[in-house]
């Protein structure tokens, strides 16, 4: 419990005194509430996402571990974009379902005829085989796409 300022000796015992302390409880109290809060809408958010990315049975982007090397790119991914992702251990990744390298030019040219996609970006880790991502662009190539582009993260600071 906190009392009020105690009087002192050069104190007349005067209203006029100053507290010497802050009581921060209450802005704790707020911070922890908002903490909380921001832990359960999170979660919520991350979980709903899953459940939607579920419910079209495909695997979300962000939940590949692919770090694609820094570079400069001067278009942004587009909904149409077919998007071929190459993990660091090699695995294909192709509208949520890894394909083997021999397999992926007869599913690229299923894809190329039911599709309106012009351009296929490879998303290749950058600790994936260079040999590996050229063969993925072959493939590309092979099933009639001529627009084959690299994806790659912005260079990081001036």
């Amino acid at each position: 419990m906190q009392s009020g300022p105690q009087p002192t000796a050069d104190d007349d015992g005067d209203d006029a005194a100053m507290f010497s302390e802050i009581n921060i409880t209450p802005l704790t109290d707020v911070f922890l509430v908002l903490l909380i809060i921001f832990m359960v809408v999170s979660s919520s958010l991350v979980e709903a996402e899953r459940q939607a990315t579920e419910a079209k049975n495909l695997l979300s982007e962000r939940a590949l571990s692919v770090l694609t090397p820094q570079g400069t790119g001067d278009s942004p991914l587009i909904p149409k974009d077919i998007v071929i992702s190459v993990s660091p251990d090699g695995t294909i990744f192709l509208e949520g379902e890894t394909f083997p390298i021999a397999a992926l030019t007869e599913r690229l040219r299923a894809v190329e005829r039911g599709a309106t996609a012009t351009r296929v970006v490879v998303r290749g880790d950058q600790e994936a085989q260079y040999k590996l991502v050229w063969q993925v662009i072959r493939a590309a190539q092979a099933a009639g796409f001529e627009d084959v582009a690299l994806a790659s993260r912005a260079l990081s600071g001036p």
